[in-house]
């Protein structure tokens, strides 16, 4: 921008003082009275020195136009700037909840496969000790410990299992009660 400025400037002095250079040797002196010559010298020295006065002006108000548009110039790319950096700023932002919130799910998908073990340890013992129960003829404590496998997500092999225990309580609970009433009606008769 100044680059342009100095140019400007130099274009407005130069063409007007080789104009009048150029006007200057282009004129024959011809012998004329001493009088004359001196008027006419003074008559083109006032009209350089206005000619002078109004490009000094000139040259002014051209350089405070320049200087005004640069301002203005340089207040909207200084505007465009700080738009940009609220743009970065927020993007960065988001970015980082976006991560943040990733983070947080592997943290907690991590704490899930770490959990999954020990549940699933923890229904497999469960599952064992219903077995030993039914085997031993306790159904009812089979049966209670049976229901506490509710709250635990079981894989399709457990509830298989759990099934199969659960059917077995069942018909054996239903052949101790159908005993125990044919025991009562028989013992009192």
């Amino acid at each position: 921008m100044k680059t342009k400025l100095c140019s400007w400037i130099r274009c407005l002095v130069i063409v007007p003082a080789a104009a009048l250079l150029l006007a200057g040797c282009g004129q024959k002196e011809e012998p004329a009275a001493p009088s004359a010559q001196n008027q006419k010298s003074s008559d083109t020295a006032a009209s350089l020195q206005k000619a002078a006065t109004e490009m000094k002006d000139k040259v002014q108000q051209t350089a405070q136009d320049v200087a005004q548009k640069a301002g203005v110039e340089a207040d909207k790319l200084k505007a465009q700037a700080q738009e940009q950096v609220q743009q970065a700023k927020e993007l960065v932002a988001s970015e980082a909840d976006k991560l943040k919130a990733k983070a947080q799910e592997q943290v907690q998908a991590g704490k899930e496969q770490i959990a999954a073990p020990s549940d699933k340890l923890k229904v497999q013992s469960l599952i064992d000790q219903a077995s030993k129960l039914v085997s031993e003829t306790k159904y009812a404590d089979a049966a209670n410990v049976l229901k506490q496998l509710a709250s635990f997500k079981l894989t399709p092999e457990q509830q298989k299992t759990v099934d199969d225990l659960s059917g077995k309580i069942k018909t054996a609970l239903a052949g101790d009660a159908a005993k125990s009433v044919g025991n009562l009606l028989n013992g009192t008769k």
